[in-house]
């Protein structure tokens, strides 16, 4: 009965993509992102994880090569467009780069304040 959890718990992942597809046509994101939001809220909902779950997780995210293959075969099939296009490639993925880790480092500095300093106070000049 142990390969029925199985079965159930990679329905249950395939589902909550299925969900995160219906949410996609109200919510402008991706199905996979939302189904994922949909499994982290029920995970914390349930405050564990169910050991079927994670071992089908485990062995889904062990083989997740398998699943970037078309991914690249179509950058093999488009290797001319992206050839004539490189330098800008190159560029933009170095702007937007440096732009993520910019604005992430900077909101990291305004919210983050360090433990063993007391907070500021304003002075009364």
């Amino acid at each position: 009965m142990q390969w029925l959890k199985y079965i159930l718990a990679l329905m249950s992942l395939v589902g909550l993509w299925f969900v995160g597809l219906s949410l996609s046509g109200f919510i402008p994101l991706p199905a996979s992102l939302l189904g994922l939001l949909v499994l982290l809220l029920g995970l914390m909902w349930l405050k564990r994880i169910p050991p079927a779950l994670l071992k089908v997780s485990q062995f889904v995210l062990g083989h997740m090569l398998v699943l970037f293959v078309p991914a690249t075969m179509g950058v093999l099939l488009y290797a001319e467009k992206l050839a004539d296009n490189l330098l800008w490639l190159i560029l933009s993925i170095v702007v937007s780069t440096v732009l993520s880790l910019g604005i992430t480092a900077w909101i990291c500095q305004r919210l983050w304040q360090p433990t063993d300093q007391p907070p500021a106070t304003p002075h009364d000049d």
